[in-house]
Order: structure tokens, then C-alpha cells, then sequence
């Protein structure tokens, strides 16, 4: 009777998994043996795929950021693409011309029109000079007037002095036939043939004295009119002299435009050429271009294609875990406390990680792959795998579900921020996860010092 109550009681021990003196039944001791190996493998296996499940979330999210990153990528690299090249084809289905192409068209024509023009300003340059060599011989030869009309102005002179030399001799001789008629008057009538020459004498003098008054007011008309002819011939030549200067620097003035267009021709040529090669160039980079865009496009299919195993994966094992964290309500299953307070401190690391690259993020304003699901994360996938079997810890366990929620609610609103780079909210947001964090973080230690203190 005292061995079959023994034996009971070490069956239920056997059936609750608890330490006993096992010593009487060397079988039950062996099985119980075989239960807490069991047991053991059984929480390191759970311990695995919690690890396991959390590594493919993040492996998920990943690779989910980086197809993203990719698409986007090739998206912008096909936009940047039209942006520089134009579309390859216009809407009536000819090839349209992009940019470049009409940038080397534009400045093939006005290496043309640049040339035209040289040739236009050679035009003109000829034809200064030759108004400029046509200007130096009318100088030349109003000079050669001048100089004629000084030599007329000698003569006219030279006639002045005649002509009151011939006035002098007429007024002489009118005396002289004034007296020989007063002699011939006192000769009497042998006088009077003398009279008679006399007065013809006197009459040749007189009339001598008027050709010689018109003939001085002749010279005076001409030397007048010579000395206009000589003031305007002076003014001739100035005008000439200054039209000339001024030729002379329109024509310095065009010769350095042409060697200036030359120079701008020769460049604008040059320039041609080496847009055309540039051309060349590109059409062959636009090729490359839309060759990887595309080939990027591809490559984003297939990790879409790639991350829906890795999630089926991740459904599996998150399945596996939530059914092994049933079992653990199982007395030969359930977590030991020391158990439980290593994944409560984990969730607080994990924690304090999320929040460290949150802080970052929004430090350095670069975004990173962060998980925003609360189920998906290290805490997460723990939370809705397990149940306390600690009737203390309940209502605060029951109450972390929706705080773990809201709290990584605040990781999507930081990310919106920063993506529409609106960076003093990003931050602001940010000091507010931080102070929520601490929240979570006091209801997990106040749970570590409950169960400890089992």
C-alpha cells in the first residue's frame, strides 16, 4: 500500500514535471529524465525560431527596402532619361530629336550664320578701304587745288600791281596830253596838229583809265571768288581729313570685329564638332541608359518575386512559433521564469535598438529600412506567440499589446515627415517615441521584478 501511494505520487510529479525522489522507481525516474531533456530541447528549439522568424521579418523588410530603393532608382534614372534624351519616339511614331541633338543643330547653324557673316563683315572691309584710299586722293587732289589757288592768288596780285602800274602810266599820260594841249593852245596855229594829238592822247588815256577801273573790279571779282573757292577747298579738304580718321577707325574698329568673328567662328566650329562627338557619345549613353533602367526593372521583379517566399517563410515559422508558445501552457512545455525574463529583457534591447535607429534616422535625415508592423518585430513576434502563465503580469501584459501598436505608429508618422523633408517635425515626433518608449520599457521591467520575485 505505501509503495502504491509512493508510485502515485511520484506519477503526478512524473505528470507536472516536478523534482522528486525518483530512486524507488528506477522507470519513472527515466522517463521524467526523458521529459526534462525534452523539455529543454523544446524551449531552445522555440528560443531558435523566434530568433529565426525575427531574422526573416527583417530579411522581409529588407529586402522589401531594397526593391524599393531599386524601383525607385530606375524610375528616377527613366525619368532623368526622358529629361535629357526626349522621348525615343514623337506621337505621329518618327524618331523625335532630343536636346543635344538640336544644341548641336542650333550651333551648326550659327557656325554658319557666324561664317556668313564674316564674309559680309569682309565685304564691308573691302569696301571701307577702298572709300578710305578714294578719301586719301580726294585730299590729295584738294590739296592740289589749294596749292593752284595759292599760285592764283599770286597772279591776280601780280595783275593788281599791272593794272595800277597801266592806271599810273593812263593818269601820266592824261597830263602829259593836258600840258601839250595847253602848248599847242599857246602855239597857235602852228600848234594845232600837236592839239589834235594831244587831245586823242588825252581821250586813249581817259578811256584807258576806265578799262583799267573795270578790269580791277574784274581781278577784285576773281580774287573774291578765288578766296571763297580757296576757304572752301580748305574746308574740303578738313572734312575729308576728318571723314578719313573716322574711316580709319571704323575700319580698325571692323578689322578687329573680324578677327573677333574669326575667332568666335573658329570656336563656334569647334564646338560643333565636339557636340556632334558629344552626341554621338550620348545616343550611345541613352542606349546604356534605357538598357539599365530596364534591366533594373527586371531586377526589382524578381526580388518582388524573391520576398514572397521569404514571406511564406516567415507565415511558416511565425505559425510554428504561435503553436509552440500554446504548447508552453502545457505543464511539461511551459517557459521557466528565468525563461520568460530573458525575452523581457531581449524585448528591451530590441527596443532600445528601434529607438536608436529611429534617432538616427531623423539625426541624419537618411532612411533606413525600420519595421513599423509591432507584430513583426523582436517584442512582437514573442507577444503574440506567448501568455504568462503569471496571473500578476496579466493585466499589464493584456494592456502592452496596444502600446507596442501605437508606439511603432510613431516610427510611420517620422518616416512621412522625413520623406516630405519636413525635418522640425521628424524631430519633434521624435522626442515624443521617446518619451512613449519609456512607458513600454517601465511595464516590461516591472514584469522582469514580478517574475524574478516568484
Amino acid at each position: 500500500m505505501t509503495i502504491g501511494m509512493t508510485n502515485k505520487k511520484l506519477v503526478k510529479s512524473v505528470a507536472e514535471l516536478k523534482q522528486a525522489d525518483y530512486s524507488m522507481n528506477p522507470e519513472l525516474e527515466g522517463i521524467y529524465q526523458r521529459l526534462v531533456k525534452g523539455r529543454e530541447q523544446f524551449a531552445e528549439i522555440l528560443e531558435k525560431n523566434i530568433k529565426a522568424v525575427m531574422q526573416i521579418s527583417s530579411l522581409d523588410l529588407t529586402m522589401q527596402h531594397e526593391t524599393e530603393k531599386i524601383l525607385e532608382i530606375s524610375s528616377n534614372v527613366a525619368k532623368a532619361t526622358e529629361v535629357i534624351f526626349g522621348t525615343t519616339a514623337s506621337a505621329s511614331g518618327k524618331e523625335g530629336k532630343n536636346s543635344l541633338e538640336e544644341l548641336t543643330n542650333t550651333i551648326i547653324k550659327a557656325s554658319e550664320d557666324t561664317e556668313e557673316v564674316y564674309r559680309k563683315i569682309e565685304t564691308g572691309q573691302s569696301e571701307l578701304t577702298s572709300i578710305r584710299d578714294l578719301s586719301d586722293k580726294a585730299i590729295e587732289v584738294s590739296k592740289e587745288m589749294r596749292k593752284d589757288m595759292d599760285n592764283l592768288f599770286e597772279i591776280i596780285n601780280h595783275m593788281n600791281d599791272v593794272i595800277a602800274g597801266i592806271e599810273s602810266i593812263s593818269r601820266q599820260t592824261n597830263l602829259l596830253a593836258l600840258n601839250a594841249s595847253i602848248e599847242a593852245a599857246r602855239a597857235g596855229r602852228a600848234g594845232r596838229g600837236f592839239a589834235v594829238v594831244a587831245d586823242e592822247i588825252r581821250s586813249l588815256a581817259e578811256e584807258t583809265q576806265t578799262l583799267t577801273g573795270s578790269m580791277g573790279e574784274f581781278v577784285e571779282d576773281i580774287k573774291n571768288a578765288s578766296q571763297k573757292s580757296a576757304g572752301s577747298t580748305t574746308s574740303t579738304i578738313d572734312a575729308l581729313g576728318s571723314m578719313t580718321e573716322k574711316i580709319g577707325n571704323v575700319w580698325k574698329i571692323n578689322d578687329e570685329n573680324q578677327k573677333h568673328i574669326s575667332e568666335v567662328s573658329e570656336s563656334i566650329t569647334s564646338l560643333a564638332a565636339v557636340s556632334e562627338e558629344i552626341s554621338s557619345t550620348m545616343a550611345e549613353m541613352e542606349n546604356q541608359l534605357r538598357n539599365s533602367t530596364e534591366f533594373m526593372r527586371e531586377i526589382g521583379d524578381e526580388l518582388t518575386k524573391a520576398t514572397k517566399p521569404v514571406v511564406e517563410i516567415e507565415t511558416i515559422l511565425d505559425e510554428a512559433v504561435k503553436q509552440m508558445g500554446n504548447m508552453t501552457n502545457d505543464a511539461f512545455f511551459h517557459l521557466q521564469n528565468q525563461e520568460f525574463v530573458i525575452y523581457l529583457k531581449n524585448a528591451v534591447s530590441a527596443h532600445q535598438g528601434w529607438i536608436n535607429n529611429l534617432e538616427k534616422m531623423v539625426r541624419e535625415r537618411v532612411i533606413v529600412p525600420l519595421q513599423l508592423d509591432s507584430s513583426k518585430c523582436g517584442f512582437g513576434h514573442f507577444y503574440n506567440s506567448i501568455t504568462p502563465n503569471i496571473p500578476e503580469l496579466r493585466p499589464i501584459w493584456d494592456a502592452l499589446g496596444e502600446k507596442h501598436k501605437k508606439f511603432h505608429g510613431y516610427g510611420a508618422k517620422v518616416l512621412q515627415a522625413l520623406f516630405d523633408e519636413n525635418y522640425h517635425q521628424a524631430e519633434q515626433i521624435c522626442r515624443e517615441v521617446g518619451e512613449y518608449s519609456k512607458e513600454l520599457i517601465s511595464d516590461i521591467e516591472q514584469m522582469i521584478q514580478i517574475t524574478n520575485a516568484r
